[in-house]
């Protein structure tokens, strides 16, 4: 609607300068080359000695030539309603051509446009149509204008439909014009066509791509809409954030949730979408809808991290228990609960923790929150069921009496649960990041296939160029017909902190066999055994960590395979989530 109501703005400037242009060379050989040279008695006289005499004079060409000066002449002053009167008497008197007066005719209606009188501009302008003389684009721009003034949006689409059925050819600017009529008159059938146009008139105007898509929206036209936003996304049209989450949600629409998360991972990676929770939430439902679970996870968990809402928390939690991953499902809820919770979150809260707690065997701690759930509306029938699972003590007169825990609500108090008070502090690895050390662990990562580039530049130099370095290789990839299946990454030769002149790969793990060329290739990477950690930080503190991490192994005794990898989750700026990939034998 933005751009709508910017080319809406314009019409009535482009309106009044399209009559004077539309037949310049005409006109200019019957009235501009003596305008009032030929007036009786009227050369070198003043506009108040003009006005005076011209109802003494005769002759009808001079007549109408000193009638027209002067309405020219109050035109330029502002007075209006003077040269609506001129007009009236310079063509009364019948002495110019008839192109001429079309002509005055059509400054006649641009000026009752001003004056906002717009009965009157339609029906000066139905009066230039009726003429001889073959009509321009103008004469129909401006009766549509004054018809839209009216509210006639029905009368506006038969007046702009003439254009087409009389195959009056529309320069871009008059495209525009009719455009913003046509749309806001509800015509969009109208208006595809000339968006169509326009872009064959002017393909870099990122404007006429996201128009269209909107134009097939509101004709519930999805799939449409979906073709033409990628293609203007393959052909680097600029986009701004609304308009990659529009694309987003149209694969998404379109039965697409994988393409969808895709498109959103892409934009968060090169930091073309905020790293907002409202974001990485959507970026979850897409992840969940194409059942990857384990993306839809972390997004999950990054969308609580970021917007500190309590449902996401205890919705991760529940993702967490269906896995039993108890001690990550632990740490999720005393996130959550590290604030005050609304009274609507404290039962079900409760229930959460507890069940946590009795998996950890902290039957103490468990049995308190268990309590705590049935105490508020929520979740107090399942609670009761746990309390009689783990067959626990009644609760006494104090217990009963209030909420006392870790997730407690308006009108209770917080307090430490017995048995979790040593492991409370673990819940800052959720809710803050840390540049320190996360972990260190070994795996085997499965073999994949790696669409990739190449770099001779130091890892610091490489850091810095990485969100654009992977915007490029995700649209290569799309033309390419490949598919992202995993995060970007960073492969090096060397084993050490990232001094030197190694040779890098930035590289994308994919799907199927996409076509190479250029500087990007793709190649199948082995089952590749390391040690990793994860690290959360500044990029600057990257190589420390690093080096230290090295060295931490080799005092251990790992042997390395002279592999190093990088796997980004968020961010490639200042701010890093990456885990350190180190091959060893």
């Amino acid at each position: 609607m933005l751009i709508l109501v910017r080319i809406v703005l314009l019409v009535m400037a482009l309106a009044l300068s399209a009559g004077a242009k539309a037949e310049k060379g005409q006109y200019r050989s019957k009235v501009l080359l003596s305008p009032v040279g030929e007036i009786d008695k009227g050369a070198g006289l003043s506009i108040k000695e003009l006005e005076q005499q011209i109802d003494g004079i005769e002759q009808a060409y001079s007549k109408s030539s000193a009638g027209r000066h002067l309405a020219r002449h109050y035109v330029a002053q502002g007075e209006y309603d003077k040269a609506l009167e001129y007009y009236q008497t310079a063509l009364a008197a019948q002495g110019l051509s008839d192109i001429a007066n079309r002509e005055m005719l059509r400054e006649m209606a641009q000026v009752q446009l001003l004056k906002e009188d717009y009965k009157g501009a339609v029906q000066t302008l139905e009066q230039v149509l009726r003429s001889d003389l073959v009509p321009t684009i103008a004469d129909y721009l401006l009766l549509a204008q004054a018809h839209h003034r009216l509210g006639n949006y029905v009368t506006v689409v038969a007046v702009l439909d003439q254009l087409e059925e009389k195959s009056l050819n529309l320069d871009a600017q008059q495209t525009h014009q009719a455009l913003a009529l046509y749309y806001s008159a509800g015509a969009y059938a109208q208006c595809e066509t000339l968006l169509v146009r326009l872009l064959q008139l002017e393909p870099d105007n990122p404007e006429n791509w996201h128009l269209l898509v909107s134009v097939y929206l509101q004709q519930n036209k999805k799939d449409k809409a979906l073709d033409r936003l990628a293609l203007a996304r393959e052909k680097s049209v600029s986009f701004t954030e609304r308009e990659i989450l529009l694309l987003a949600d149209l694969h998404a629409v379109n039965e697409n949730p994988y393409g969808a998360a895709e498109v959103l991972s892409a934009a968060l990676l090169a930091q073309e979408a905020e790293a907002s929770g409202d974001n990485y939430r959507k970026l979850f439902e897409f992840w969940y809808q194409a059942r990857e679970k384990t993306k839809a996870q972390q997004a999950l968990i990054r969308a609580a991290q970021l917007s500190g809402d309590t449902q996401l928390y205890l919705y991760l939690a529940q993702l967490q228990m269906d896995q039993q991953n108890w001690q990550s499902m632990h740490k999720t809820m005393l996130a959550a609960c590290k604030d005050q919770l609304q009274d609507k979150f404290v039962s079900r809260a409760n229930l959460l923790l507890g069940v946590s707690q009795l998996k950890l065997d902290d039957t103490v701690g468990a049995r308190r929150s268990f309590i705590n759930a049935t105490l508020i509306g929520g979740a107090g029938e399942q609670a009761g069921q746990w309390l009689n699972f783990m067959n626990a003590a009644p609760a006494s007169k104090d217990e009963l009496r209030r909420i006392v825990g870790v997730c407690y609500g308006t009108r209770d108090k917080r307090g430490s649960v017995a048995s979790i008070s040593n492991i409370a502090a673990e819940a800052a690895t959720i809710e803050q990041p840390s540049s320190a050390v996360i972990s260190i662990q070994t795996k085997t990562v499965p073999q994949m296939r790696l669409y990739y580039t190449e770099s001779e530049l130091p890892v610091q130099e490489v850091l810095k160029k990485l969100n654009s370095v992977a915007m490029r290789m995700n649209m290569s990839l799309v033309k390419a017909r490949g598919t992202v299946d995993g995060q970007l990454q960073l492969i090096y030769t060397r084993h050490h902190s990232g001094e030197g002149d190694g040779r890098l790969q930035v590289a994308l793990p994919v799907r199927g066999l996409p076509t190479t060329r250029g500087q990007y290739k793709s190649r199948t990477a082995q089952a590749f055994k390391c040690a990793y950690l994860g690290y959360r930080g500044e990029a600057a503190g990257l190589g420390a960590v690093w080096a230290g991490f090295v060295q931490s192994l080799e005092d251990q005794g790992y042997r390395f395979t002279g592999e190093t990898r990088l796997v980004f989750s968020t961010g490639t700026g200042d701010g890093l989530d990456v885990e350190v990939q180190l091959g060893i034998d």
